[in-house]
């Protein structure tokens, strides 16, 4: 069991917020026990994360007054296996990525404040909803980026359809850690070719494969990455509780 004080979701939902990462050695008494330490200690909102394979965790977690939201799947593409199938490569025609700077950044957050993701944990759950969900994406993007993260925006002609972002995260891995379209409605179809973007950036970096998070809400990224690629190597359940 490994137990981190998120302190940085004050700010980004106005809760105290802990996550608590199980094992499989784990058991529900021990996580009851914990639990009870943290909301001594001020826990509002508690994240856990379980493996997949112990039903003895799956099947207490609602006892446990927890709230399943979502799988997570941790993915790699080693650069020697990466390919994209032609049904999306071959929409890619005259799209441009463009790396950013310090002064195009205030505006991304804007767009993304606006309300770029949708599906996601925090943007789904009725007591936090989609704007502190675009807060809590721009506060994520702006303090990877004060971390050496690399920062672009996908363009079709003169318009930006999206963006991402890139960090690394050893001497030979880098990890597309976010990427949203800013009007997923409106330029329909052009999501595959903005992971294909990502995906073709991630390798012009000097590195040896790359990892990535996805996570059930948005199955169709799960899709691109396998079609391009990519290993699940490790996938975990999600559950959420509100103290009080």
């Amino acid at each position: 069991m490994r137990t981190t004080h998120a302190v940085w979701e004050r700010e980004n939902l106005g809760v105290d917020a802990y996550e608590i990462a199980l094992d499989a050695s784990d058991t529900p008494d021990l996580l009851r026990q914990e639990e009870a330490r943290i909301i001594a200690a001020g826990a509002e909102y508690i994240v856990v994360k379980t493996p997949v394979d112990c039903p003895a965790l799956l099947f207490s977690m609602q006892a446990l007054g927890y709230t399943f939201v979502e799988t997570v799947f941790h993915v790699m593409i080693r650069r020697d296996e990466y390919h994209i199938p032609a049904s999306i490569a071959r929409f890619d025609r005259g799209r441009v990525v463009e790396r950013r700077e310090e002064a195009d950044r205030e505006r991304i957050y804007a767009l993304i404040r606006r309300g770029v993701f949708k599906s996601d944990r925090v943007s789904i759950d009725p007591a936090f909803g989609r704007a502190k969900g675009g807060t809590r994406y721009a506060n994520w993007l702006r303090s990877m980026l004060a971390r050496g993260g690399f920062l672009y925006e996908v363009l079709s002609g003169d318009k930006p359809i999206g963006f991402f972002v890139i960090c690394r995260k050893d001497e030979t891995t880098v990890d597309p850690v976010l990427m949203g379209m800013y009007d997923e409605e409106g330029d329909r179809g052009m999501g595959a070719l903005l992971h294909k973007k990502t995906l073709d950036t991630c390798f012009t970096h000097d590195c040896k494969r790359l990892t990535s998070t996805i996570v059930s809400n948005n199955a169709k990224v799960l899709r691109v990455y396998v079609n391009a690629g990519a290993t699940i190597t490790d996938t975990l359940y999600t559950y959420v509780k509100h103290v009080g």
